[in-house]
């Protein structure tokens, strides 16, 4: 994977984000393919569909902050408005952060 590239197709501002990481691009390149595997988006979904409100909302959050450290503010900002959302809302989510997660795996494979 070349983390130029895939910082350009996915919107992440590379020089802010490998300034952050000292300049080491292993440790962002290790950061972005453990992203979508450690998002667990399907149990994500499930506890939505679920209504399991408190899960959701600690699930959202860690997505939340693992995509602000690489850099994915579009997920993170997802992300937030799920955590911050009312539960009766957390349906309107699903679709975004899969399109989300669609993305950053096609990004990945190219």
């Amino acid at each position: 994977m070349n983390i130029t590239s895939f910082a350009e197709e996915v919107g992440i501002d590379y020089e802010s984000v490998i300034e952050d990481y000292c300049g080491d691009t292993a440790a962002l390149r290790g950061d972005i393919e453990a992203f979508l595997p450690s998002c667990h988006l399907d149990e994500l979904e499930k506890a939505i569909e679920a209504k399991d409100e408190d899960s959701v909302r600690k699930q959202a959050h860690a997505i939340r902050k693992k995509a602000e450290k690489i850099g994915l503010e579009s997920m993170a900002q997802i992300a937030r408005k799920l955590e911050e959302s009312p539960a009766e809302r957390f349906h309107a989510f699903i679709s975004p952060i899969q399109r989300e997660g669609q993305l950053y795996a096609k990004a990945l494979a190219d």
